[in-house]
């Protein structure tokens, strides 16, 4: 997990939720396709939902996680229709000779959405840590939950190794590990309306032979201007604007 492509071993590429509606005026329009489109461009591992993607409703969003070549995770969101699960809970990942597991948390939302049912985030962990820690070497739990209740719930919640957070009030400056447990836990862009993707976190780890995670180096990176835009990524933008 890391910087550029050329300077790590392994890289992926996450994202904690709630990217397809709001973020911006052509992702709204074409109700998330665009942004399916190019996170695919982009070579996404995996992605958890959060409430504002489940505004989509489950018809729409049904379709981006068909159109997705990256699972779209999610261990606490069940349909009311059927009480089944969403999404996979979690996906498991091959890093070199180790296996990784990724665990979707959704963020409960602020009021009720129509055809979902959010669960206990913190039930939903614990209730799957058992079957994940089995299949992998390495736990990350990744969740649109805020900086502080990922911080909590690494705490909380043993076996975990990293916990990809969102939604600070501000960025911490470094990784930090919670007392304890010692997860190391760090945070993703606080997306704004229709301001979305301006940052992006790059985490650097070193993944050890017994699958612990060590000598992390964390950073927010502004997507500015001195990073020019991919063409192939301008190209796809321009074929979806009206």
């Amino acid at each position: 997990m890391g910087q550029q492509e050329a300077d790590v071993e392994y890289l992926l590429v996450l994202d904690t939720g709630d990217a397809l509606r709001g973020g911006g005026w052509l992702g709204d329009l074409s109700d998330g396709e665009v942004i399916i489109a190019g996170m695919n461009r982009m070579g996404y591992d995996a992605m958890a939902l959060g409430p504002e993607d489940l505004e989509l409703g489950p018809n729409k969003l049904d379709r981006r996680m068909g159109e997705a070549d990256f699972p779209l995770l999610s261990a606490n969101v069940v349909l009311t229709s059927t009480g089944a699960l969403l999404a996979e809970p979690y996906t498991v990942l091959e890093v070199g000779d180790h296996r990784l597991a990724v665990l979707g948390l959704t963020r409960p939302p602020s009021e009720p959405l129509a055809g979902f049912e959010v669960l206990d985030p913190r039930e939903a962990v614990a209730q799957y840590m058992p079957e994940v820690a089995k299949e992998a070497d390495a736990v990350v739990v990744l969740t649109n939950l805020t900086y502080r209740a990922g911080l909590a719930l690494a705490q909380d919640v043993a076996g975990i190794d990293l916990v990809i957070a969102a939604l600070p009030g501000q960025l911490p400056e470094k990784a930090a590990r919670a007392p304890g447990t010692g997860t190391l836990v760090v945070t993703a862009e606080h997306a704004s309306p229709q301001h979305s993707g301006r940052r992006v976190g790059r985490l650097l780890v070193t993944l050890g032979s017994d699958g612990s995670l060590s000598g992390e180096q964390w950073e927010s990176v502004w997507m500015d201007s001195s990073i020019a835009d991919d063409p192939a990524m301008a190209e796809l933008v321009q074929e979806y604007r009206p």
